[in-house]
């Protein structure tokens, strides 16, 4: 009991360092590396680039620490399809608030939805801008920037659930993500992300540690085309965003106990 008590406390204090560490690196960053990366020659979209690609190793970076203190770890299986990304739409669960860290991670040049508290935050503001990645400040246009974005060449991350899963409830997709691919005609690219034990979970403070380090598993599975979810082409609208919501739900559901497992 005494060990397990002193493991957590460990793991608190670990997971509260590594939140801190992370943000005094973004605040030392804006002022020294930031400018660095603008100034250096190049188009905006050249810019833009190098941008996500240091926010892709800071996230790297705030993992390896993760890893290195014992807290938890990756795995990455299908990392080969990740090449494979550019010009399709990511759709992701989420289970963790690192899931969005974990992929950006990944993918250095990806796109992502990014919520408007983040566009205000003192600590990522100046990143979230430099990047271009997407508001959700604007509903009206969000649907537009997602598809423009895809249709572009990028890989967009987007999490279908909206927000993160509850452990033990039956993932619920919101019907965003299937307004992007209908409305685009984009093909996905399925990631089922599930952690064990549970951790960094919706309304809890980073300080509720689980009892043994955790270990989030992120399964890439291979691109699937529209046709793939709806078997009907030509649906109106409205209808072929309801059924590729179920669909989709029902595919991320079946995928979810390979990750399974015990111990």
């Amino acid at each position: 009991m005494l060990s397990t008590r002193l493991g957590r406390w460990y793991r608190a204090v670990g997971t509260g360092f590594c939140f801190f560490a992370f943000g005094a690196g973004c605040l030392l960053a804006m002022p020294t590396v930031l400018p660095f990366v603008l100034l250096l020659p190049g188009s905006i979209d050249a810019r833009r680039r190098r941008v996500r690609r240091f926010v892709s190793w800071a996230f790297r970076a705030l993992l390896a620490t993760i890893a290195g203190l014992g807290l938890g770890r990756v795995e990455v299986e299908g990392r080969e399809y990740l090449e494979q990304a550019h010009g399709r739409l990511v759709l992701a669960t989420h289970p963790t608030y690192l899931d969005v860290v974990v992929l950006l991670s990944l993918m250095p040049h990806a796109d992502c939805v990014v919520k408007s508290a983040l566009w205000r935050n003192p600590f990522t503001r100046l990143f979230v801008h430099r990047a271009e990645y997407i508001s959700n400040a604007e509903p009206e246009e969000l649907i537009q920037n997602c598809v423009r974005a895809v249709q572009t060449g990028e890989a967009l991350v987007l999490f279908p659930e909206g927000t993160r899963s509850v452990p033990g409830e039956a993932i619920k997709f919101r019907r965003g993500a299937a307004q992007v691919a209908v409305r685009g005609d984009l093909e996905i690219l399925p990631v089922v992300l599930h952690c064990s034990p549970p951790t960094l979970l919706k309304h809890a403070m980073f300080y509720e540690v689980p009892d043994r380090p955790w270990r989030l598993r992120v399964k890439v599975c291979a691109p699937r085309k529209l046709s793939d979810f709806l078997s009907e082409p030509a649906l109106p609208a409205g209808v072929a965003v309801r059924r590729l919501t179920a669909a989709l739900e029902a595919f991320f559901k079946q995928q979810l106990p390979e990750h399974e497992y015990a111990g």
